[in-house]
């Protein structure tokens, strides 16, 4: 997104990771408060990294943790959840891949890039599809129109992953230290509206009150 675009016009920034159990959770809230303002705030997915390179697989106690986080987020939520994840021997949860993915997107094909994360989202969640691996999110990138091969050419190029870390580097300055998180620039004014996970009617009052905060300020 251009400098000015981003000083000039008001922008709903989501901070968000593909693997983040809360985020998925998040997806139909997040849909329905982008759809509800297309043509009064221009959107931009930043991508915050849970835990990008982790390198150990996940032992038995860090898959009771996480078990349970899902199990929060299905009861909150209802989005579907396969557990058979946990069934995995040597499964390493790096959030990496999945960001990159989504950044890879954005620069082939941007209008696609938010429905790429919650495809990533669903593959992973709701299929026990394992997104760690390239040629999976070339897999699910193709059901976007990508040829898999541009996708893993743009995928493992330097530049992406460069750009990456850059998202990784602004969800840090925001202090976007819990996913998922919205916020509101406006100018050179950025405020916080919601900080992990809030229901559909939460975020759209929170939103609401801090446009206004905008225009009175």
């Amino acid at each position: 997104m251009e400098q000015y675009d981003l000083l000039d016009v008001p922008h709903l920034i989501y901070v968000m990771d593909p693997m983040c159990s809360w985020c998925y959770g998040f997806a139909p809230v997040l849909k329905k408060i982008k759809e509800e303002n297309t043509g009064k705030l221009n959107f931009k997915l930043v991508l915050g990294g849970l835990r990008p390179g982790t390198t150990e697989p996940m032992d038995e106690q860090m898959k009771n943790t996480v078990k349970l986080h899902w199990q929060e987020v299905e009861k909150a939520t209802h989005q579907p959840f396969d557990y058979t994840l946990f069934d995995r021997e040597n499964f390493v949860y790096d959030t990496e891949p999945g960001c990159r993915a989504v950044v890879t997107m954005r620069y082939l094909k941007r209008e696609a890039e938010l429905e790429m994360a919650e495809a990533v989202q669903h593959a992973f969640y709701a299929k026990n599809i394992d997104v760690t691996k390239p040629e999976v999110l070339a897999s699910i990138a193709a059901q976007f129109g990508i040829e898999e091969e541009a996708f893993l050419e743009k995928f493992n190029s330097e530049e992406i992953k460069e750009k990456t870390q850059q998202d990784f580097l602004i969800a840090r300055h925001v202090q976007a230290n819990a996913f998922p998180s919205l916020y509101l620039l406006n100018g050179h004014q950025i405020m916080l509206v919601s900080r992990g996970y809030r229901n559909y009617e939460a975020v759209k009052s929170k939103l609401e009150e801090t446009l206004l905060k905008t225009k009175t300020a």
